[in-house]
């Protein structure tokens, strides 16, 4: 091992100050943001919040695929020290914006694998939160990350551990982007069965372009096809409460497990006692209750889990699946169930009492088998992925403290 400071290995370049007034729906250009780190050392896409650029601005700052980045502020507890790659894209190209930091490395002393790891490590992370400046939100600068002292091995070494710790979060990149297509997919039957009412009628064929007929109802003040009636968010689904753990530094240390702990937005931690065993769906239900189209926040929960008290947990009732409901809740206008101005609130009463198609019960058995499958398989994967996360955190410290080596 060989000691040394992170400035002998690496140069980072500051991220440029687009204009706001230049943000466009879309464009050639999309702005990588601290949006775009997951928690768990990788790139996350956030198309939700997907900003683009339409003015002119300095070349240096377009990114290519494989630039390693990554944040210069703490935007939540825990990113500083996590890096991602540029990922791949075909009809845009991601471009630094501030707050984010390109890595540019001596690769004749480090490996860009290696590198993206060892910045992970806690002896890093911490050497990290020690020089942060700011109170409400931390940053930091070039010369705080040169300043912090690493051991590294030799570069063949270092290829070596690069490249298995990247294996698994290639496979976990691979499982992401499957996911995101089969919840395009989930989405688009969804649409085309219960939006646009052409589900296959008794003749296979698309209801409503067919010809079939249409009627006013008044509840749901719209048309649906006739024969059909409205209910509401609480004749399909059951809210349980749910509750806070208190998490202080020394609580987290005694409570730590392997059962997820969630909050409105995702896993908060994990601890070592479960509320609730089996299939759920979350909604946000203060705070950040919404997403930039003005629907609710949800989450899939399955298998044991703790949930605190700022998500609503549904369980559907009667016939519905977990995934049909994510889907009938994803439609639901925040605005019309929320309460209060500043701190924002779904009311229980309010959501259950939402108006939606009461869709027949042979057509919800033939939608289910649909996306029953779809969320099956969304599922395997996330929980692939969470068995590879701890795989690759288990030999990252053993792989960079050299107690975990290789044979020749």
């Amino acid at each position: 091992m060989n000691r040394c400071k992170l400035g002998s290995l690496l140069k980072i370049q500051h991220g440029y100050a687009f204009k706001s007034e230049n943000y466009v729906e879309s464009s050639q250009y999309r702005l990588i943001t601290l949006g775009n780190f997951a928690e768990g050392n990788s790139f996350k896409y956030n198309d939700e919040k997907a900003t683009y650029y339409g003015a002119e601005f300095p070349s240096e700052f377009i990114l290519k695929e494989g630039d390693l980045i990554m944040p210069m502020t703490e935007q939540v507890v825990g990113l500083f020290g996590n890096t991602a790659f540029v990922p791949k894209t075909e009809n845009y190209t991601f471009v630094l914006n501030q707050r984010v930091g390109k890595v540019i490395y001596d690769e004749k002393k480090v490996n860009k694998y290696y590198l993206h790891y060892l910045l992970a490590t806690n002896s890093v992370k911490q050497q990290i939160e020690a020089r942060a400046s700011g109170t409400r939100q931390r940053n930091i600068s070039p010369e705080n990350v040169y300043d912090v002292e690493v051991d590294i091995p030799d570069i063949s070494i270092q290829d070596k551990i690069g490249k298995l710790l990247y294996s698994f979060e290639e496979k976990q990149i691979c499982n992401n982007k499957i996911n995101a297509e089969l919840e395009a997919m989930a989405r688009t039957i969804y649409d085309y069965w219960f939006l646009q009412f052409d589900f296959p009628d008794e003749n296979g064929k698309p209801y409503k372009s067919s010809g079939g007929k249409m009627v006013w109802n008044e509840e749901l003040k719209r048309e649906i096809p006739e024969g059909w009636s409205s209910t509401t968010i609480g004749n399909i689904t059951n809210c349980y409460d749910s509750s806070r753990i208190p998490l202080s530094n020394a609580d987290r240390e005694k409570r730590k497990g392997n059962i997820p702990y969630y909050g409105a937005t995702g896993v908060m931690d994990y601890v070592d006692e479960a509320i609730f065993d089996g299939d759920y769906v979350l909604m946000a239900e203060d705070g950040s209750v919404m997403d930039d189209k003005g629907n609710p926040i949800l989450q899939r929960l399955t298998g044991k889990a703790w949930v605190n008290n700022h998500a609503h947990v549904l369980k559907p009732s009667k016939s519905h699946g977990c995934k049909l409901l994510m889907m009938l809740l994803k439609d639901v206008p925040v605005m019309k169930i929320k309460t209060g101005s500043i701190q924002m609130k779904i009311n229980q009463e309010n959501m259950n009492n939402i108006a939606i198609p009461e869709i027949p019960e042979e057509l919800i058995y033939r939608i289910n088998l649909i996306l029953d499958d779809i969320d099956s398989q969304i599922l395997h994967r996330e929980k692939e992925n969470q068995e590879l996360a701890s795989l690759r955190d288990f030999l990252l410290p053993l792989l960079m403290n050299g107690q975990v080596g290789f044979k020749n």
